[in-house]
């Protein structure tokens, strides 16, 4: 893929999210040549040459997409996200999580798919016991649902790799924000959502500080998650199922987070205080070392200066 003369394909999953939506624009500006092929259940704009509509649950509609288009590479995205709404909901977004991995997985061996691409996350860790973190230092304990979906679908994409030769790399995002979060999306960092509240809150909504407000973050710009997902697909070598953390190499913690947001915004932003949420860690900090070293992922965007390109995106919404 590193010619981008070539006319090949790449199929994205989630396409129509925030980190998707995201990753869709950049690989368009870096490889106008490739086809984009999207997927995702809710309606997309973000320039795929070809999008479909629908779960990734669906074998038919996979049968069709693999079978017309036959990617060399998928960008697994798309999930039901939020560890709140996993403890709820556990039936549901298991079913969606770890049997739309594992078919997408199956779907992608049988098309011989060259490398398969999923996100994880973080809270595999179920917070770790030594920070910063590395992955051979703090074994998966997951605390969650949603935690338990991302680990089961490494171990698939690690047993695709053993099994049927289908080389898979999952890699542990931390606490993605940026440009094109919505404050009340299942993916919503506490910054968007506090800056949500400051920008677009409607009559009666309230904003929350879970906890003390000392925990901390390792936050990671959309951006740099984006070029970790390009780097992984350029790596000239075999993942075989391997896992990699995917971070800023630093944390914030929230109260700091507050600071800034008023500092930069120029508002008051006022917080209600609650309890911290159950399957919640208290600190998260990425060792993204293994990352550099294997494959040259190297986080550009500190959060102070992701903070302001994430408060002007804000500014400029229309709604």
């Amino acid at each position: 893929m590193a010619d981008n003369k070539r006319k090949k394909s790449v199929l994205v999953t989630g396409s129509a999210g925030f980190i998707g939506g995201n990753f869709v624009r950049a690989f368009r500006k870096t490889f106008p040549r490739v086809t984009l092929v999207g997927l995702d259940i809710r309606k997309s704009r973000n320039g795929e040459d070809f999008f479909y509509r629908g779960s990734m649950c669906n074998p038919r509609l996979l049968d069709k997409i693999f079978k017309k288009h036959k990617p060399e590479y998928v960008f697994h995205f798309a999930a039901i996200p939020r560890v709140s709404y996993s403890v709820l909901h556990p039936a549901e977004t298991t079913h969606a999580n770890v049997y739309g991995t594992v078919l997408l997985l199956e779907k992608s061996r049988d098309a011989r798919v060259k490398r398969f691409i999923f996100s994880s996350s973080s809270s595999v860790y179920g917070g770790a016991k030594k920070l910063p973190t590395r992955e051979n230092e703090n074994a998966p304990n997951p605390r969650s649902p949603y935690a338990a979906h991302k680990y089961f679908g490494e171990i698939f994409c690690r047993q695709a790799s053993e099994l049927y030769g289908l080389d898979t790399v999952s890699l542990r995002y931390f606490n993605v924000y940026g440009p094109g979060q919505y404050g009340d999306s299942p993916y919503s960092t506490v910054v968007c959502s506090w800056l949500e509240t400051l920008y677009f809150a409607k009559k009666g909504r309230v904003s929350y500080l879970e906890g003390d407000g000392t925990q901390s973050r390792d936050f990671s710009y959309v951006g740099d998650v984006v070029a970790a997902n390009i780097k992984a697909m350029q790596y000239r070598k075999k993942f075989n199922g391997d896992c990699f953390n995917i971070g800023a190499g630093s944390r914030t913690d929230l109260l700091r987070v507050k600071k800034l947001i008023e500092q930069y915004t120029g508002r008051k932003l006022n917080l209600k205080r609650q309890p911290s949420r159950l399957g919640d860690v208290r600190h998260t900090h990425a060792d993204v070392s293994k990352a550099r070293k294997t494959f040259g992922f190297r986080p550009q965007v500190p959060f102070e200066k992701g903070l302001k390109r994430t408060v002007r995106w804000f500014i400029g919404r229309k709604k």
